[in-house]
């Protein structure tokens, strides 16, 4: 297993780094959003502890938890409590949601639906989208009329994502480094969620940010994550995603 720590910017370097990531406005709108994409290698692991603040209608709560990611949708959480074991665990592999509740002796399983994640996370967002989103780069849109507009806006360069003529994403590149700031999700040209990242930190070649914010629409509910203890690793397979059913638990299967 490699490893790579990540280390926030210095002053200096972050300089050189802007000097060679300035985004060139003149090129298409496909090659920008291609990018910013492929910033993260499909056969990297992102490992994280993350500090998450949650706030809804009923009020605010804080969160800490050790976060594995992997493009394209496979996820794993451990929180994190003050004192005690882990008390909650969630993995996602092969579209099956596996979560543990070890303190209540209860083991879900089932589809990796959106649905089925809102269960256990503040968010309804689907796997493949919040896998993206938290290693700082935009959700795939597939489709057969899909189509891109680029234009600047202020110190961003903003591209919009078409599907049949419906705008459906919009993200803001930031002029002078080419790092994404904010991206807003759409459908039925209804804003579901918009997220803003900042504090850019550098792993290896990998940018990402450290802080983010999501704002869901939905569900009127933000939340604000903080990552620290950033590390990018290229696992032998796929194992540690797994989360295993104690053999003292009987499983509840959701559709």
């Amino acid at each position: 297993m490699r490893r790579v720590q990540a280390e926030e910017a210095e002053p200096a370097q972050r300089q050189r780094i802007a000097e060679t990531q300035r985004l060139d406005a003149r090129r298409a709108p496909e090659a920008l959003l291609a990018d910013i994409s492929s910033t993260v290698p499909a056969e990297r692991t992102l490992k994280a502890i993350g500090t998450i603040q949650v706030t809804t209608r009923n009020g605010s709560y804080p969160l800490k938890m050790a976060i594995m990611l992997k493009r394209p949708a496979m996820m794993r959480l451990e929180a994190i409590p003050v004192l005690g074991p882990p008390n909650f665990f969630l993995s996602i592999q092969q579209n099956h949601l596996k979560v543990l509740l070890p303190e209540k002796k209860e083991f879900y399983t089932g589809r990796a639906t959106r649905e089925n994640l809102a269960l256990f996370l503040p968010l309804r967002i689907d796997v493949e989208s919040m896998v993206s989103l938290l290693m700082g780069i935009p959700p795939a849109v597939n489709g057969k009329n899909k189509s891109l507009k680029g234009f600047l806006e202020d110190d961003h360069y903003r591209i919009d994502v078409h599907i049949d003529g419906h705008r459906i994403q919009s993200l803001w590149i930031r002029r002078s480094n080419g790092c994404m700031d904010e991206i807003e999700i759409l459908q039925d040209e209804k804003t579901l969620y918009k997220i803003k990242f900042d504090k850019q930190v550098r792993s290896g070649e990998v940018m990402i940010p450290q802080r983010m914010v999501i704002v869901s629409e939905e569900d009127q509910t933000t939340l604000s994550i903080l990552y620290r203890d950033i590390e990018w690793t290229v696992e032998p397979d796929d194992t540690a995603f797994d989360l295993p059913i104690p053999p003292d638990i009987k499983p509840f299967y959701f559709p």
